[in-house]
């Protein structure tokens, strides 16, 4: 029986009001800034948040970064 785990969870997800270029997939648009939050689970209930990334990425092709917190809320 597995009683304890860890999940990942979208917090926030919001898309950026300037398009930038993408070197890996070459095109062009607005990226997605995105709070992903790994979360402490107790019987697949989520308990408390463990670690929490910044991630800015291409829509089309997934491709980015990591941001630290400073970065993501400017």
């Amino acid at each position: 029986i597995f009683i304890f785990g860890a999940n990942d969870k979208v917090v926030e997800q919001q898309q950026c009001r300037t398009q930038e270029h993408c070197y890996h997939c070459n095109n062009t648009s607005n990226w997605i800034l995105e709070k992903n939050a790994t979360y402490a689970s107790f019987f697949f209930i989520s308990v408390f948040p463990i670690k929490t990334r910044y991630i800015h990425y291409c829509p089309i092709c997934k491709n980015g970064t990591q941001m630290n917190q400073d970065e993501y809320n400017w």
